[in-house]
């Protein structure tokens, strides 16, 4: 616990100046209360809002301590944080964000330490919430989770809290960068991440330790897709000494019900644009439950490669 005042308090805190301190604050992520779902936030339905000097629609936030924080903290750490508070931008009226302010390696994961920030009028209760972290604006991490324990926070205020994002969270393992930052992602999105790879242990047989390999990184790096809809991509190819041509692809489903094609039209081309091989594909053992990822292995024979010689360095798979 407190794993940030390391970064604060790992030498002597006189040594750490008021500017030093600012420039462990991190870019912030918002979100509209409104497009959060009823199983992400909790606004009290009726509460006087709080006296505020600002001006317009702008929300000075004050800290507000969780009650373990509250006692566990000592003077010192308690200034610091008021400190780190009092440096955040004013907020547009309405909204809830968060903003990094520590990151610190640990033997299972990152610890990230942040503020949750309620500029609406009422008290709110964040409960299951999709977070990520970004190094130099590309995504490093993603996961979704439960703090229910940081408890009410007051209108008009700031919390600090303090999340391990574990390795199984991390979509690579470079952590080079010059800039992170935590993003909040709302429920109403237009968009989902299937997050979930699905591997049946007969899969696992016939795929090679490469095909493992490029199938991890790619499960985990992928873009989001939009709603109802299903991506396939392919990741990795080659050729048999019998001649046949060999694909693996992955299929990602952001339908809210299973995905069970029965058939399915498959065209490999090479970088010339010329038709490998093609056919119609008995799809009907696939099966990809909502918001997961799911690899199949499609194998065309000898007779229906129509470019047995092709370069497949750098190929296209095309699905109908």
């Amino acid at each position: 616990m407190f794993s940030f005042m390391k970064n604060f308090f790992g030498k002597d805190p006189k040594d750490r100046s008021n500017e030093e301190l600012k420039k462990e604050i991190q870019e912030e992520s918002t979100i509209n209360a409104a497009e959060l779902k009823e199983s992400e936030i909790e606004i009290e339905e009726v509460e006087a809002a709080p006296q505020n000097t600002n001006s317009g629609n702008l929300i000075h936030t004050e800290l507000s301590l969780h009650p373990m924080w509250e006692q566990e903290l000592d003077s010192e750490k308690k200034y610091t944080l008021r400190f780190l508070q009092a440096e955040l931008p004013d907020m547009v009226r309405g909204l809830v964000s968060v903003t990094g302010f520590s990151m610190v390696p640990q033997p299972n994961g990152l610890v990230v330490a942040m503020f949750f920030r309620n500029s609406t009028d009422r008290t709110v209760r964040i409960k299951n919430i999709r977070l990520a972290i970004y190094l130099d604006d590309e995504p490093f991490a993603r996961m979704r989770v439960d703090l229910s324990d940081i408890g009410p926070i007051p209108a008009h205020t700031s919390r600090p809290w303090e999340i391990l994002f574990p390795e199984e969270s991390y979509l690579h393992d470079n952590f080079s960068f010059s800039r992170w930052k935590v993003v909040m992602k709302a429920g109403k999105s237009t968009h989902v991440w299937p997050s979930t790879l699905e591997l049946d242990p007969e899969m696992e047989k016939r795929m090679t330790e490469r095909q493992k390999v490029k199938l991890e990184k790619l499960a985990f790096s992928l873009p989001v897709i939009p709603i109802n809809t299903v991506e396939i991509t392919g990741f990795d190819i080659g050729k048999t000494k019998e001649g046949h041509v060999v694909a693996a692809m992955l299929f990602r489903n952001g339908m809210t019900s299973e995905y069970r094609p029965d058939k399915l039209q498959v065209k490999i081309s090479d970088a010339e644009g010329d038709v490998v091989a093609e056919g119609v594909m008995d799809t009907s053992k696939i099966r990809v439950k909502p918001g997961n990822s799911r690899p199949w292995l499609v194998v065309f024979p000898p007779n229906v490669v129509k470019k047995p010689d092709a370069n497949l360095r750098k190929w296209v798979l095309d699905v109908e």
